[in-house]
């Protein structure tokens, strides 16, 4: 596959999955019909041309298709891996990958669309480039393990942020910054994040990611007045220490079920 079509399937990864869905059911639809209409009348090549965009349909539907499970994958890990960051214990145990994806997925769930760059090794430039409003946002996160990241990195970033044209670059890492960075950062279109700012963060959006992950459980409710059932234990008779769901409006229900 060229080069340029497995850019395309891996952009469409890191879109919503729906995207996928919608460009399948386009392309199904302009080959079938609309390039058919198009050339039908015409001149037997024409003809020809209209069969092979009819017989190429559901072939290139479905690939526009593959990247919808994908993305859902990733949205999936990327929220479990979320809900279960706390502490800067398991954002140092994290591989780079991994702790990208976090920081996309926080981004992800700002509004911006998220494109996670895979074709470089660790301690590159741009991991992230971010898309909102129409602006582009450059993310670097690569020193993520260092304990101060210094001026020289920030510089050095600069370059390649007037070089892609972005209206912002931000910096991400597990720990701090040193003033000069602070203060070449303060003069600059640039964004620091820190360790705890980062750990800040995470907890803002993890509630929302938790919920779209794990369904809230409903308590159960009571088949004749639809109140909520409680679980109680029996204090006398023969069923007494036993478990039983009964009505919260006792005494004025009395229904009660087996535990």
């Amino acid at each position: 596959m060229p080069k340029q079509n497995e850019h395309l399937l891996t952009q469409l990864t890191d879109a919503p999955w729906w995207v996928s869905v919608v460009l399948s059911g386009v392309m199904y639809t302009t080959l079938t019909y609309l390039v058919p209409y198009i050339l039908s009348g015409g001149s037997i090549v024409s003809e020809a041309l209209a069969d092979a965009s009819r017989t190429l349909a559901v072939p290139f539907a479905l690939i526009s298709l593959l990247p919808a499970p994908f993305s859902l994958l990733k949205r999936h890990i990327a929220r479990k891996r979320l809900a279960k960051t706390a502490t800067f214990e398991h954002l140092h145990k994290m591989h780079w990958l991994d702790f990208e994806g976090l920081v996309g997925e926080y981004y992800r769930q700002k509004g911006f669309t998220v494109s996670q760059s895979l074709n470089h090794v660790p301690d590159g430039g741009v991991d992230i480039a971010l898309r909102k409003d129409g602006e582009l946002h450059l993310v670097q996160c690569k020193h993520w393990k260092a304990r101060k990241v210094g001026v020289k990195v920030l510089r050095e970033l600069y370059g390649v942020m007037l070089d892609r044209q972005a209206d912002r670059m931000i910096v991400v890492t597990s720990g701090n910054f040193t003033a000069d960075a602070i203060n070449f950062a303060n003069a600059k279109q640039f964004e620091l994040i820190n360790g705890h700012q980062l750990l800040t963060i995470i907890e803002e959006i993890k509630p929302k990611a938790e919920s779209e992950t794990s369904p809230a459980i409903q308590p159960p409710t009571c088949p004749r007045c639809k109140s909520a059932l409680v679980l109680r234990t029996a204090k006398q008779g023969i069923h007494i220490g036993k478990s039983f769901y009964g009505c919260s409006r006792f005494p004025q229900c009395r229904y009660i079920e087996n535990n």
